[in-house]
């Protein structure tokens, strides 16, 4: 992770993993598993006596509630219609809504992950490789295996991107762009944005200034075509700073533009979205530094750009710690960063003008030699006492 803290992480509802993660990453935002929620609801609430009408209001906040205000409304109803409010779990679930409801999280980025999905858990990443009965040792081995498999599954995602692509739906010009920057499952996405727009009615409310205020009224249909739901967003557009936000907040959340800015785009005569609406992550002409990280322990052939990128690492991380120590010292390690990116930009003239200067062959060859000799031998750890059991809040 480079010493990075991830901005946002799912955690468990084990206590114990709650404390350690808020204590190593607190600038983090952290949610809760709906998962396990959705799992304990029958033994939490099944021996209420309008469990199922309960079950299908739960549903329906965590589904169709729109707004903050709507989430604590509904709530409330339930709780009075059903004469609830003396259920513990029910309680304690409304006390961390801030850490599960979608209304509450959808304002952080979290890639559009859901985790009331089981596709979408961490549990599909290991399907085929580990289960009930893993031993630890079994666990360590397969890992390497699981993640091998996913690698493989992105490389023919990419090469599928840089050979083939979605045809366009619209003459609009931003989606011929997003064609051209996203790969193809994003554009994809987006595409789905896009036929949405098509159910959506605007309405001008006013200007302030340099800020545009819209209405976006987004009409849903069931499988049958008919009318399900209506709902009204509200977009605020700035052309003066070309900033433009939705209260549908799905670019926040997934980092796609949603279909209520693309309505407002196509009404303001948009021609090209603004850079900071393409996220570089979903982008197809950006390599993701993570494809270089060496992903096997079994693997003694690391590549030679493994282990330069290794190194190469190794050596920014000491220069990073040495740079923060002051101003001066940050401002000098910045500008050779920035000096020395740029004349590697022109690759061909820099390297050719100083090819005296590369590092020697042996050099590679001993960090090469210390991989291969690493230990991948895993052992069966020995068994200790339990700590005691995890409590969980669902």
């Amino acid at each position: 992770m480079s010493g990075k803290a991830p901005k946002s992480n799912t955690m468990d509802q084990c206590m114990a993993i709650q404390g350690a993660i808020r204590t190593v990453f607190p600038n983090s935002h952290h949610r809760l598993c709906l998962l396990a929620h959705y799992e304990e609801d029958p033994e939490k609430l099944g021996g209420l006596t309008h469990y199922k009408a309960i079950k299908k209001i739960l549903k329906s906040i965590v589904y169709e509630a729109i707004d903050i205000q709507e989430f604590e409304n509904i709530w409330l109803k339930m709780i009075e219609d059903y004469n609830i409010g003396k259920n513990e779990w029910l309680n304690l679930l409304y006390t961390n809504r801030h850490r599960w409801a979608p209304v509450y999280v959808k304002g952080v980025f979290w890639a559009g992950m859901s985790t009331t999905q089981r596709s979408e858990s961490i549990n599909a990443f290991f399907d085929g490789y580990v289960g009930p009965t893993t031993s630890l040792k079994q666990f360590v081995e397969q890992y390497d295996n699981a993640l091998k498999s996913k690698i493989e599954k992105e490389n023919k995602a990419d090469f599928a991107t840089f050979n083939s692509s979605f045809q366009v739906l619209t003459d609009c010009f931003f989606e011929k762009q997003l064609q051209e920057a996203y790969t193809n499952e994003i554009f994809k996405l987006f595409q789905d944005e896009l036929r949405g727009m098509l159910y959506c009615n605007l309405t001008f409310i006013r200007s302030d200034g340099a800020r545009n205020i819209f209405q976006v009224t987004d009409i849903l249909k069931g499988k049958d075509g008919r009318v399900r739901l209506q709902v009204g967003f509200t977009v605020y557009q700035n052309e003066l700073e070309f900033d433009i936000k939705c209260t549908c907040r799905l670019f926040e959340f997934k980092g796609i533009v949603c279909r209520h800015i693309c309505k407002v785009f196509i009404e303001r005569n948009v021609k090209e979205i603004p850079s900071q609406y393409i996220l570089s992550r979903w982008r197809k002409d950006i390599k993701r530094r993570h494809t270089y990280v060496k992903n096997c322990y079994e693997d003694s052939q690391i590549s030679e750009q493994k282990v330069r990128y290794n190194k190469l690492c190794s050596h920014f991380s000491k220069a990073a710690e040495i740079g923060v120590e002051s101003i001066e010292k940050y401002s000098f390690l910045m500008k050779c960063v920035d000096d020395a990116i740029e004349k590697l930009m022109d690759n061909a003239n820099y390297l050719e003008s100083h090819s005296n200067q590369v590092m020697p062959p042996m050099l590679l060859e001993k960090d090469h030699d210390h991989h291969q000799t690493t230990s991948s031998k895993f052992l069966t750890p020995l068994k200790g006492n339990n700590n005691g059991n995890c409590v969980r809040m669902f």
